[in-house]
Order: C-alpha cells, then structure tokens, then sequence
C-alpha cells in the first residue's frame, strides 16, 4: 500500500536483470534436483569474517514467475506463482492465474498447493512480540477493511480485537503491548493500545500540527509512538504524555528497529527536489553517524528481525550513484551492495533469523522474479 507512487517509478526505469552463474533457477517446473543445467550456487569461501568485512553472499536461489508471500521459517519460504492465462487486448487487460507454492530452501524442495488463489487480494500480516510469544494478526477483507487478533504461540489461542480497521500501521510497544494506528475513512482515526488478553484503551495524541488525515508514517518501538506530522517532522510520544517531542525534520519515511534501539530515517536533501538520503537515529532522535545511502528514490528498506542489518533499495538516475539494494552492517557501520542492480517490485523480506532476503523483482515482461539472497 506504501510507497506506490515511488514504485511506479522504479519499475518504468528498471533494465532487466541479467541472468548470473551464481543464481539456481526456482521454477516449479525445473525443482527436481540440483542439476548443472540451472547452473550451481555459488559459494563464498572466505576466512572468518573481521570486523571491517562487508557483508558477504554465499548463494542466491532464483524464481522465475514468483512473487515474496511469507517467510514459514528460517528455511522455508512461501511464494506466490503468477501464470499469464490470457493475453491482454484492446480491449481487455491480461488475465493471470496465481498459485502459491512452499519451498525448502536446504533443498530446495517446492510443495505447490492444490487449487489456485482465488483472491490475491486477501492477505495476511502478522507481528510476533519482542518475545516471541504472541503475534498480532490482520486478516483484509478488502483493500480497506481488517480484521485483528491476537495469538498465543504456545496454545494457538486467537483472540479477536474489536473494531475494524483502514490502516496497517501498527507495531508492539512492549512484549504484552500493541498499538495500532486503525485510519479512518474520514479523518485520523483511532490510535488503539492493544493488550494480550484482547482490551482495548484508546490514547491521546495532542498535535495541532498532525491535521485530519490519517497517519502516513506510524511506528512503535520500546515504550514509545513515533510518526511523521503534515510537515514531514518525525515525532515521538508515549501513552502516558499526548504531547509529542520533536526528533528529525524533512522526515519522508521512517522504521523502527525491532529491538525499538534504533530508527532509519528517510530524509529529503532538498526541499521540492528529488533526492534523499538515509540515515540512523537511536530511540530519541540522536544521529548515529552520517547518512549510509543516498539517491534519487528509496522506496523500500528494512531492518533485519536481529536490529543488525538495514537492507535498503536505491535508484539513481546517475548510473554512478548508488542503484540496487545495499545492506548496512550496524556492528561495522559498512554498507555492502548485494546481487545484480535489483530494483524490488515488493517489499524486502527478511526470514526470521535474518540469515535470508527475500527480493522480488520485474523482468522484461513485468512477470515477477524472486531472488533469495542466503548470507554468510
């Protein structure tokens, strides 16, 4: 839902990605082993890493027609097969079919299901706690209407939150704790405190500057709120004062780290030109160092599940700037770019371990093609 206008953008740019000795092709119908006629993964064999190393790549798994769906585990990946049935007219727009298939990464074994998905609008998100022992789950209706709960891991329990909601932004303010910006079709909407037994409490929020639009940006990490205002300040407030501080200007996006230490901040260079550079901030707007990336688009980043990496898309009109996906290191402070010049179709996908990527891309035909980048 975010970041479509820099999308659209991307994608009109993009070349296609070249084909590379080091990727296997993941093709459903070419799963049976690991022939050379895909061609092998390519191993990094290297001392053991120093300090200073960047991060290294030890092979890259290929998926022609897939698109990311969710990580099951550490290995295991599900994927959404896209399969063109009708080819588009003058009149008509193409017709696809989809289907999705898990796949056994230590294997590379593909279980495909049996019927096709018959909405690939339906979906579901899920956020597991700090730690680990419940996850928040939006099932969409549609593209405006979710439902909520909440599992117990350990007993499967679901409880159901009431009331709707328009947005998905939301995030988990301590192990027993989620807050959720629910939107609203005519305004703001509510910011709802969530606890594990299914309560509810609404919370205050006192910003003359923030207007009667819904939250563009809105992230929640260790006892605190933080969100963006109508003049691209990022703010940050807790449950206990409605009164927000203000932490970074000229703010276009932000994340929250998972362990809530950390923010990565997308902040535009110059007002009303194009361009903008990324930079990482501690919990109360702190810099921690200089910017780590910079160009003319960044429309997707994203924290490892560990807080230790930062894996950020770029495009640069400069062909010498920075293009494709990067990872910054925070126990180094090194910034690495990885695989081909990807420029990701969807959101970069971390497996729960953070040992995986997950990059879904377009290749000349607009289909989708995912690469899985294991790291050393």
């Amino acid at each position: 839902m975010k970041q479509i206008m820099k999308l659209g953008a991307v994608l009109s740019l993009a070349a296609a990605l070249a084909a590379c000795s080091s990727i296997q092709s993941g093709n459903p119908s070419n799963n049976s082993n690991n022939s050379n006629k895909h061609g092998e993964l390519t191993v990094v064999k290297n001392p053991e890493k120093k300090p200073t190393q960047e991060v290294m790549v030890e092979r890259i798994h290929r998926f022609e027609g897939a698109s990311m769906d969710k990580w099951l585990s550490d290995d295991q990946v599900q994927l959404v097969y896209t399969k063109l049935v009708k080819q588009a007219t003058a009149t008509e727009e193409a017709k696809f079919e989809y289907h999705t298939a898990s796949v056994d990464l230590s294997n590379n074994e593909q279980k495909s299901a049996e019927e096709p998905v018959k909405n690939i609008q339906s979906i579901q998100k899920e956020q597991q706690s700090p730690d680990g022992k419940y996850v928040f789950i939006q099932q969409w209706k549609d593209k405006y209407t979710a439902r909520n709960f909440i599992k117990e891991m350990s007993t499967g329990t679901m409880t159901e939150i009431k009331g709707s909601n328009y947005l998905e932004n939301g995030g988990w303010l301590n192990d027993t704790t989620y807050v959720l910006a629910a939107g609203s079709m005519n305004g703001l909407g509510d910011i709802r405190q969530i606890t594990v037994d299914g309560n509810v409490t609404l919370l205050k929020l006192d910003d003359p500057a923030l207007g009667d639009q819904p939250f563009v940006n809105f992230g929640v990490g260790q006892g605190r709120i933080y969100y963006t205002d109508d003049n691209h300040t990022l703010k940050q407030f807790t449950p206990d004062d409605p009164k927000p501080a203000e932490l970074v200007k000229h703010a276009i996006t932000f994340q929250v780290s998972p362990d809530g230490k950390h923010l990565a901040v997308e902040i535009q260079k110059q007002a009303g030109k194009v361009g903008s550079e990324l930079r990482i901030f501690n919990s109360n707007g702190s810099a921690e160092g200089l910017s780590i990336a910079k160009g003319d688009l960044i429309p997707y980043f994203a924290w490892s599940p560990d807080s230790s990496k930062l894996a950020a898309a770029l495009y640069t009109e400069n062909q010498s700037g920075m293009n494709g996906v990067y990872i910054f290191d925070s126990a180094t402070g090194k910034v690495s770019p990885i695989g081909p010049s990807y420029f990701p179709q969807y959101p970069l996908s971390w497996n729960p371990s953070g040992t995986r990527l997950g990059v879904t891309v377009a290749d000349k035909e607009s289909m989708p093609v995912t690469h899985i980048i294991d790291f050393q």
